[in-house]
């Protein structure tokens, strides 16, 4: 049985090109290797003890990494929230303590020389 057709080192490649998609942010080439994975994964009959446990190690690697990345996006999306609201503006308090809102009027910016 060739490489190719080996569906334990079909989905060890399969991973491997996963975790430098992964590593690479190249997000948008999951997809596809998704379809391959779930493909080889129905192929596999009964393999070896020593290819599933490096199988499992390689997904939780790159479960590991998908999930670094996923935290990743998700502090880069609160930060463009934060600097997105406080661009519109903020809360401030005077001196007797009471709440203002200070907003920035329309889109002219001062200038100075």
């Amino acid at each position: 049985m060739s490489r190719e057709t080996d569906p334990v080192h079909a989905l060890m490649d399969i991973l491997r090109v996963e975790r430098e998609a992964i590593r690479a942010a190249d997000l948008g080439a999951l997809t596809g290797l998704a379809d391959r994975k779930q493909n080889a994964l129905a192929r596999l009959d009964a393999p070896p003890a020593e290819a599933l446990h490096e199988l499992r190690r390689m997904a939780i690697e790159n479960e590991r990494l998908l999930a670094a990345a996923l935290q990743g996006v998700r502090a880069a999306q609160s930060r463009l929230k934060t600097i997105m609201v406080s661009a519109r503006g903020y809360d401030s308090y005077d001196a007797s303590g009471h709440k203002t809102a200070i907003r920035r009027e329309g889109s002219a910016f001062e200038r100075r020389a």
